[in-house]
């Protein structure tokens, strides 16, 4: 059939911690299951019938068992922080989009507009959208078009 499950032991600590948290419940979804996985493994339950049991795939249970063997408890039910995507307006971004609203508007232009300093920013290779024009503009506590001294105000 396939390879024998390695027996698995928590320790007791673990164990009661394990228990606590699962019956408050109150943890998210995917650490609740990781302890129960962790809790099932400690029974003796087959990793197959674990994986099925709790919807998650037979990786998911060795790669369980593996890190609370590696890494301790915590590390096992919990997640590494994930970074997510950079973001594209910097404070360099946002430096030349003030720059450019605080500049005489184009020929033929009244005012500056979204769209306008989007333009902009394309010839100076930058590339976002007008929304995020709009919304570093409205950090800076500017609004194309209403002059104040020479300059974008409030």
């Amino acid at each position: 059939m396939g390879q024998i499950a390695k027996p698995f032991v928590l320790s007791e600590a673990d164990l009661t911690t394990l228990d606590q948290l699962v019956r408050k419940g109150k943890d998210a979804a995917r650490k609740l299951t990781r302890a129960r996985a962790l809790q099932f493994s400690h029974q003796g339950q087959h990793p197959l019938q674990i994986s099925q049991s709790l919807g998650i795939s037979l990786a998911t249970v060795f790669n369980l068992r593996k890190r609370y063997q590696q890494a301790g408890l915590q590390r096992a039910i919990g997640e590494k922080a994930r970074p997510g995507q950079p973001r594209k307006v910097t404070s360099q971004v946002e430096a030349h989009i003030t720059q450019i609203a605080c500049s005489e508007a184009p020929d033929g232009r009244t005012r500056w507009t979204a769209a306008l300093i989007n333009e902009r920013l394309v010839k100076l290779e930058i590339h976002i959208d007008d929304e995020s024009v709009r919304l570093a503009l409205k950090k800076v506590s500017l609004s194309p078009g209403s002059k104040s001294n020479g300059a974008l105000g409030r």
